[in-house]
Order: C-alpha cells, then sequence, then structure tokens
C-alpha cells in the first residue's frame, strides 16, 4: 500500500474521531425543552396549541439541527403533529436558542374519539378559553396530552421525552 494513502486514511480517521467526540461532547451537554405549551386558540374547528423549544448549548461547538416535528399524543396514542420542515438552524456555543413558535391543530372531530360527549362539553371549553383558563379546559377535556418533539442534530436522530401539558 502507498506510503501517501496509509497517512491519508489515518489522517481521516483522526478528523472523525475529533467530530464523533465534539458532537458526543455537545449531545451530553445540551439542554432542550419545551417552552411554554399553551392552548392558543379555541374555535369551531378545533382546538390550536403553540409552543417553543429552547436549546441551551453550553459547549464551544456549534450544532445544526433541523427544525422539530412536535407531536401531541395522549396517553402515549397519536393525536397530531405540525408538517415537518427541512429548515436547518444553527445553535451557536455558549448560547440559548429558542426554535420558531410551532402550532399543532386539532379538529374537533379528531378529538372526539378520545372525548366522550365532547359536543356537550364545547360550550365549558370556549368558556373556560374566554376565561384563559387552562385547569378548565383541561379539566373539561378530561384527557391527559403530552407533547414531544424530534429533531436532526448535526445529522443524528433526537426524540425527547413526551412532556405532560395537561
Amino acid at each position: 500500500m502507498n506510503k501517501w494513502l496509509k497517512i491519508g486514511i489515518a489522517g481521516g480517521l483522526v478528523l472523525g474521531a475529533v467530530k464523533l467526540f465534539k458532537m458526543k461532547t455537545v449531545s451530553e451537554k445540551m439542554v432542550s425543552n419545551l417552552s411554554n405549551p399553551r392552548i392558543h386558540k379555541v374555535d369551531l374547528k378545533g382546538i390550536a396549541f403553540r409552543t417553543e423549544i429552547k436549546i441551551q448549548n453550553p459547549t464551544k461547538n456549534s450544532m445544526s439541527i433541523t427544525k422539530p416535528a412536535v407531536t401531541l399524543s395522549t396517553s402515549g396514542k397519536y393525536i397530531t403533529s405540525n408538517s415537518p420542515e427541512q429548515k436547518s438552524i444553527t445553535i451557536q456555543p455558549l448560547a440559548t436558542t429558542t426554535i420558531d413558535t410551532i402550532e399543532l391543530n386539532i379538529g374537533w372531530t379528531a378529538l372526539a374519539g378520545y372525548v366522550t360527549g365532547i359536543i356537550t362539553k364545547a360550550p365549558t371549553i370556549i368558556a373556560a378559553f374566554k376565561k384563559k383558563d387552562l385547569n378548565a379546559i383541561a379539566a373539561a377535556l378530561a384527557i391527559p396530552m403530552e407533547m414531544k418533539y424530534s429533531l436532526y442534530a448535526n445529522g443524528l436522530f433526537y426524540e425527547s421525552e413526551p412532556q405532560k401539558i395537561m
């Protein structure tokens, strides 16, 4: 084998190992969470939820992520999610980055499968929303809801643990 080829292969392996070490450091120290998950709107179409995602990068390495896909579920059963986007976001080193607001819409027909008597509860839900009383909305729906998100960080797939919102 040619001497230069061996040096090239060894150099490639060293660069790959350094890059993997940086990615491992960022993934171990990075903190991400849903920020302000909330009910945005209740109307005749259904309920709209909104949330942001905050990512704290305490390392000296930057990273690139895709815009997260957020999933809303109840007791592990899928309800809805936002459309995935191929939007790339750079997370700067030693900084906190807030990802754009993500909105999830759930129609009343989709919720009807999870909530019994949804038609009779609609006035209570709308009245509670007008008062901005999230606890009353959650009590009227009487279903536990969780949000989780998934994204690609430096080409590696990441999925958060579900976070209860109701």
